[in-house]
């Protein structure tokens, strides 16, 4: 039923000598983490549609195969901010996972706490593509938009 390595949150309950005191906070430290990261990803889609405003018209421009790239790029961007909006969305606090059982209470925040790092190293390689194809589009239209010009004067 639990996807967890079978013993991560005894464990944790042991080093911690049982204190919750201390337990709830790295545990929502580990949370904290991946916030920051859902923040980053946030920031780089935002900054793919704000490029596409400046120069989307100039990869357009470039053809079929750099119009493709960028549409891929950004289609790929999308779903990453939108898999990113749905973790950083889904506010739980620590504080609703206390049990009386304090191996109980790391298992449930470990277990959302592995959901949302699967979920993120998932965004991330979607943004890391996008990004490529990104890439690719303006390398295809620099090329193509380039070629047009003809040499430089001299």
């Amino acid at each position: 039923m639990s996807s967890l390595p079978p013993d991560e949150a005894q464990r944790l309950v042991a080093a911690f000598d049982g204190r919750a005191d201390l337990l709830i906070p790295f545990l929502s430290g580990q949370l904290s983490v991946l916030k920051s990261q859902a923040q980053m990803l946030m920031g780089l889609g935002g900054l793919v549609v704000t490029v596409t405003g400046f120069s989307g018209h100039n990869m357009v421009r470039g053809g079929l195969a750099s119009t493709t790239a960028m549409c891929l790029g950004i289609a790929l961007v999308i779903v990453a901010v939108v898999l990113t909006l749905r973790v950083s969305v889904r506010l739980r606090w620590v504080s609703q996972d206390l049990d009386d059982d304090l191996v109980r209470t790391a298992r449930r925040v470990i277990e959302r706490r592995d959901l949302q790092s699967r979920t993120l190293a998932l965004s991330g390689g979607l943004v890391a593509a996008g990004l490529s194809a990104y890439l690719v589009a303006v390398v295809l239209a620099a090329l193509s938009i380039g070629g047009q010009m003809g040499p430089p004067p001299g």
